[in-house]
């Protein structure tokens, strides 16, 4: 079925609307989009986990214990003692 072209110029004037409905109704990934703790745990566990050409690679584009602070369990018992 072919999409009208006034149907297009109305969904980008209120985008807004159509984003928000498309996440109500059909759910999207924007509760992980907008959670840096997970993107930056996954980072984390990705880091811990690599060896070979994968830490190489890491090591290359910069993904470290430094570069990626996350708060995992270990590090909230050190601060507690």
């Amino acid at each position: 079925m072919p999409i009208d072209e006034t149907k297009v110029k109305d969904m980008l004037r209120n985008q807004h609307i159509v984003r928000d409905k498309v996440h109500t109704e059909i759910g999207t990934y924007r509760k992980f989009q907008e959670n840096t703790q997970f993107e930056k745990g996954v980072l984390t566990y990705v880091n811990e986990a690599a060896w070979g050409d994968l830490r190489e690679l890491l090591k290359d584009i910069g993904v470290n214990r430094q570069t990626i602070r996350f708060s995992n369990v270990a590090d909230l018992i050190k601060q507690g003692e």
